[in-house]
């Protein structure tokens, strides 16, 4: 057991009010004004902002929206400015140019003669969009569903037109052909009337 020190010996504890503790001062400086600014400023900024945000309707999806809303806009303006006729009617050279690109890109669908493999005859009387040179544009230009890929960004409005022309020269048919309703393959057994 160790004997007690006497009070003289005791080092005093130092107080929790004083500015040195084991050797370290303690500087108990003033939070500067601005930092206090700052942060209150901070405070009041989020509270605006979020009233800005939920009052006015402003949002990163209501920008974008309202980009979406101008570039149907733009579309729609661009597409009322597309001829409506064939501006390559019975032109000799643009309709070459056209066969050169029927040949590259349609012949693989539709055959070289127009008669159709995949895709359906373009020789045939019966045209599922219709046949205006209107409709053939926008059937070429922005594709249709079921199979007919949209080609107006990869050849443009000008070579659309040209095979449009190209097509208009291929030997017509009677007879319905590939994508007509009701078409029977050659040597395929004959499908009996609904009904019957």
């Amino acid at each position: 057991m160790t004997a007690e020190r006497p009070p003289s010996e005791v080092a005093e504890l130092p107080r929790a009010d004083t500015a040195e503790h084991d050797g370290i001062h303690e500087e108990d400086n003033k939070i500067p004004t601005w930092f206090n600014v700052a942060f209150l400023g901070t405070i009041v900024f989020a509270f605006v902002y979020i009233i800005y945000y939920t009052a006015t309707g402003w949002s990163a999806r209501g920008q974008y929206e309202a980009e979406v809303a101008a570039a149907d806009v733009a579309a729609k303006a661009a597409q009322a400015s597309q001829p409506t006729t064939n501006p390559y009617h019975r032109n000799p050279a643009a309709i070459a140019d056209g066969k050169v690109v029927f040949e590259q890109i349609c012949a693989a669908c539709h055959k070289a003669d127009g008669s159709g493999l995949v895709g359906p005859s373009l020789i045939d009387p019966y045209w599922k969009y219709g046949n205006t040179d209107e409709d053939l544009f926008k059937t070429v230009m922005y594709g249709r569903p079921g199979g007919m890929p949209a080609w107006g960004t990869q050849l443009g409005a000008d070579k659309v037109w040209r095979v449009l022309a190209y097509v208009e020269t291929l030997p017509k048919s009677d007879v319905p052909g590939l994508g007509a309703p009701g078409y029977q393959a050659p040597g395929a057994p004959a499908t009996p009337p609904p009904g019957g």
